[in-house]
């Protein structure tokens, strides 16, 4: 005998509901751990974008097993003028470049200014969590909405 559809349905959606509200809570947590680590790697500075002009990226030997390189940027911003500047080259953990790239930079100004890259893998990271977490949420007043929809009156 098989199961009436609506029947089904109103077993199956609160385990929907629920589960969905579980999975939006630890992406809630999730998404402050990622906040407050974003608030504290964002660098002191007047945020700018900057286009890259080399990248000089060593290859792990032997002797030194780790990528280590320079960068040279354009920097061009109406309150702090043009420039151009080589920094060491950001780990992927910060931000990706190469040559061509427009990449976000914080500048302080100085002679010479400081330059430190913007975290947008981390900002990136964030805004798929909080992608999700709206997502499930969704999920779950769907389904929640749906469970009263199908109950009898």
């Amino acid at each position: 005998m098989r199961p009436e559809p609506r029947a089904f349905l109103l077993r199956v959606l609160p385990f929907f509901t629920g589960a969905s509200l579980a999975a939006a809570l630890v992406l809630t947590g999730v998404s402050m751990v990622q906040t407050l680590g974003l608030m504290r790697a964002r660098p002191p500075g007047t945020r700018v974008e900057a286009t890259v002009l080399t990248v000089d990226l060593r290859p792990p030997t032997q002797t030194e097993p780790w990528y280590e390189g320079r960068a040279r940027l354009f920097v061009s911003d109406p309150q702090l003028g043009t420039f151009t500047i080589a920094t060491d080259h950001p780990p992927v953990s910060v931000t990706e470049i190469w040559p061509g790239a427009l990449v976000e930079v914080a500048v302080i100004p100085g002679h010479p200014p400081q330059v430190a890259y913007w975290p947008t893998a981390r900002e990136r990271r964030n805004r798929v969590t909080l992608i999700a977490l709206a997502l499930t949420l969704s999920v779950a007043a769907i389904s929640g909405l749906a469970t009263r929809m199908l109950r009898p009156a």
